[in-house]
Parts: structure tokens; C-alpha cells; sequence
């Protein structure tokens, strides 16, 4: 009870010389995005489309078959001498029925950002701490829905230090999976084959960025103790990665419009998938390594979020993607995107006997204004991968109508109707007797979709 009394007595008085010093105002904001729709398939009797091909390399249009749902709430606490604290609340959809569920009733959701940043606590700069969707804003390119760098996990840092010219970000995040089917304390001795203990285990991350006028550096140096598998085998416990940005201000300078150069290279964990990020579902599904992602055909060990942390020390990773807008006179835009990574994969990591893959991919998407209420756009992609030799393509074409109705604010909803052929799909497979094996076939995918952010 005295201690009770002491605490209380403590923050009377800190709040009591913190209202002498200043006055306090409280606002409150709103963000959020949503996307919705649905998408049916031609090879499947025009019954639910499942996920025919990967939006980051080819394009998000006609291929998104999930929906995302995300609000934010934000307490600002204003004071008078500049001094500003602000608390982040953010809810999103959770599990895979809530992204693809066509139904009016509600869908689970879950706790995306739950942090608190405070300004004028220190000589520059922002610091915050708690659970943040991380390095993703800036880091993206919009006609894929690819996140080149996401950091995101439970936190603690500093953005926006004045150093000079510069304005430098330093942070420690740690992150692992959410998995109610792994037991994160179990302590069974491991057993090659049958190993239950250390299967989600930490992630530490220090997270140094800066920005230089036009120019962004971020690294990320990791630990992970004791980073095993189910078959009692350690991968890597250390890694790093750093990325490059140059923005320019014309189409790689010819032009108008706008263009991004991105550079990327990481060792150990931050090869592969875990390439500029932590450990997240969406680096885990996200282009990468195509020794990780999603394997159907290796059953369980081929779960994307179990295999992103399986990197040998020795791994090393490439990537590079030049992405931009031309803008013509007469309003017709293009949004062209060039991406590839190489990855290297030590000698005990080449499950199909090679030390290398890579993937290389083209995408541009169209707009054409039509009225103020209505333009036309469609997007074009292609994707060549490369595993020790053995390769395989894929490409789509999509048109899609869009209504919109834009504000001075920027936002601007759409309803966009969507038209997508595929030549090869992941999902329609035809057995072709020159080769002897099931070979990806042709769909075609209908469908329509609103999307907002505010």
C-alpha cells in the first residue's frame, strides 16, 4: 500500500509541473485502407479464384485474391512549448478466413500497431516504442503491393535525428512467428527428426537508416540463438543486409514524371526472403528465395512462415528493382517496374541439389483518363525464374474500368472491374504428353474490387 501511494504520489506531482509548464490539447485522428472484392476463375467452373500468381512480380491487379482490412487511431497530446506525445492504435484482418471470406458477417481481426511516440523529449528526432508495422511506408511499390523492406516487430528507437544535412533512424526490433501450433517454451531435448524445442524462437534487430536528400541508406543487422528446425537442424544465428534508394524527379532522366532506384544485398539472415526485413507473413510469402515461400508439394516443411528463417550463414542475396512513372501530355500515364534477385545457397542448403536461384520480372500498368469520374487501366507482367538450371515462366494481362472519385486531400476510392488471362496459372494444371507431367494451363479471372486509403 505505501508503495502504491508513493507511485501515485510521484505522477500527481510530474503531472502537476508538467501542466504548470505548458497547456495540453488533445486531437484525434482517423487512418485507415481497405480493399475488398472478389475474383472467380474460368478453369474452376467460375467458382472462387484461388492464387494463380504472385502480385509482386506480375502486377496486383485481377490477382489479389485475399482482402485487407486496417484502421488506425491516433490520441495527440499537443503542448504549448512544442512538446507533442502520440498514441498509435491499429487493428487489421487476421487469418486466412478474413481475407477471403465473401460473407456480411464479421471477420476476425487482430492488433497490427500498438505504439506510443514522443517529440520534444529529446534534442531531435522522435522517440517511440511498442508493437509498429515498421520500415513499410516510403519502401513500396504500389502496382505491385511489394514492401522491399518491412522491419516490422515489437520495438524501441529514435527517427528522424538531425545530424547535419541528414536525418538518421536507429531502433531495435525483435519479432517472431505467431504460431499457436508451436509450443515457444518448450524445453525437450532435441531429437534429429523429431525436434519440438527452439522452433520460434527470437529475432534481435538493429535497424540504422539515414537519408541524404534524395538518397536513403538502411541496415539491419540480426541474431537469432539457437535458430532450429523440426528436424534438430541449426540454420543461421547471425545476419545483415543493407538497402540503397536514389528517388529522381524525372523517368530515370528522361521526361516527366518520377523513378526510384533500389539496391539490396544481404548475408546469413538477411538473405532470401529475409532480405531487408524481420520476421513477418508477409516477407515469408513475399518474393525472395525460391528455396523459401510456400511449398505445397514438401507438406508441412514447406510452410512459408516455417521456412523463412532456414538460411545458412554463408547465404548471400541480391536484389534490384527500378520502378517509376512516365507521364505523357495527353494524361495517359505509365507505371513500368523492373525487379530481380539472386540468391546463393550455401552447400547444405540446396534441396534440389543447386547452390543458386534467381528470378527475374517486368510489369507496367496503364492508366487512361476517360472522365473525371472514370479512367481505364490495365497492367501487363512477366516472370522468369531460375533454380540450378531449371526454369519456368509465367506472365498475365489485365484491363481493368475503374470508377473514382478524388478529393484535394488525395484520397481517392476506387471500384475497379477486372479482367485477368493467365497463360500459365499455379492453379489449372493439364497434362501435356510431349513432356509426360501435369505443365500449368491457361484461366481466366473475373472479377471486381474497391479499394481506399484515408
Amino acid at each position: 500500500m505505501k508503495v502504491s501511494k508513493l507511485a501515485f504520489g510521484v505522477l500527481a506531482g510530474l503531472a502537476m509541473v508538467s501542466t504548470a509548464q505548458a497547456a495540453q490539447q488533445e486531437s484525434f485522428e482517423f487512418h485507415g485502407y481497405f480493399r475488398a472484392g472478389y475474383l472467380v476463375s474460368a478453369a474452376n467452373d467460375f467458382k472462387r479464384a484461388n492464387f494463380a500468381g504472385q502480385k509482386e512480380t506480375l502486377g496486383r491487379l485481377g490477382l489479389e485474391m485475399d482482402n485487407d482490412y486496417k484502421a488506425n487511431l491516433i490520441s495527440n497530446w499537443d503542448f504549448d512549448d512544442g512538446r507533442n506525445f502520440k498514441i498509435h492504435f491499429g487493428i487489421g484482418a487476421k487469418g486466412a478466413e478474413a481475407a477471403l471470406t465473401s460473407s456480411a458477417d464479421g471477420v476476425d481481426a487482430g492488433i497490427n500497431d500498438a505504439f506510443v511516440e514522443f517529440n520534444g523529449v529529446s534534442p531531435s528526432g522522435t522517440f517511440w516504442a511498442g508493437r509498429r508495422e515498421y520500415g513499410k511506408e516510403g519502401n513500396y511499390i504500389f502496382m505491385t503491393d511489394f514492401f522491399y523492406t518491412d522491419m516490422s516487430g515489437m520495438g524501441i528507437g529514435l527517427n528522424g535525428i538531425e545530424m547535419g544535412t541528414s536525418l538518421v533512424d536507429i531502433a531495435y526490433i525483435a519479432s517472431d512467428r505467431v504460431d499457436e501450433d508451436i509450443d515457444r517454451w518448450a524445453e525437450s531435448p532435441a531429437e534429429v527428426g523429431n525436434n519440438e524445442t527452439n522452433l520460434n524462437n527470437i529475432m534481435h534487430a538493429l535497424h540504422l537508416g539515414s537519408t541524404f536528400g534524395d538518397f536513403k541508406a538502411s541496415a539491419l543487422l540480426k541474431a537469432m540463438p539457437d535458430n532450429w528446425d523440426r528436424e534438430g537442424r541449426e540454420w543461421a544465428e547471425l545476419g545483415y543486409d543493407l538497402t540503397l534508394t536514389y528517388s529522381m524527379y524525372d523517368f530515370f532522366g528522361f521526361g516527366n514524371g518520377f523513378s526510384n532506384i533500389i539496391v539490396q544485398g544481404g548475408q546469413g539472415l538477411g538473405a532470401g526472403n529475409l532480405l531487408g526485413g524481420t520476421i513477418t507473413a508477409y516477407n515469408a510469402y513475399a518474393p525472395g528465395s525460391l528455396a523459401q515461400g510456400q511449398h505445397n508439394d514438401w507438406g508441412d516443411a514447406g510452410e512459408a512462415t516455417y521456412l523463412l528463417t532456414q538460411l545458412e550463414e554463408e547465404d548471400v542475396s541480391g536484389r534490384v528493382l527500378l520502378w517509376g512513372a512516365y507521364k505523357f501530355d495527353n494524361g495517359i500515364n505509365l507505371f513500368p517496374s523492373l525487379q530481380g534477385q539472386y540468391n546463393y545457397m550455401a552447400e547444405g542448403d540446396n534441396r534440389l541439389e543447386s547452390d543458386y536461384n534467381y528470378w527475374m520480372s517486368a510489369m507496367t500498368r496503364a492508366t487512361m483518363p476517360v472522365s473525371q469520374h472514370f479512367y481505364m487501366q490495365g497492367e501487363i507482367g512477366y516472370v522468369y525464374n531460375n533454380w540450378g538450371g531449371e526454369s519456368w515462366t509465367q506472365s498475365k494481362l489485365t484491363v481493368a474500368p475503374t470508377f473514382i472519385l478524388p478529393t484535394s486531400y488525395g484520397i481517392a476510392p476506387e471500384i475497379r472491374l477486372l479482367a485477368s488471362y493467365l497463360p500459365e496459372s499455379w492453379t489449372n494444371e493439364e497434362f501435356d504428353e510431349s513432356q509426360g507431367k501435369l505443365v500449368p494451363s491457361d484461366d481466366f479471372i473475373l472479377g471486381f474490387q474497391v479499394d481506399v486509403w484515408w
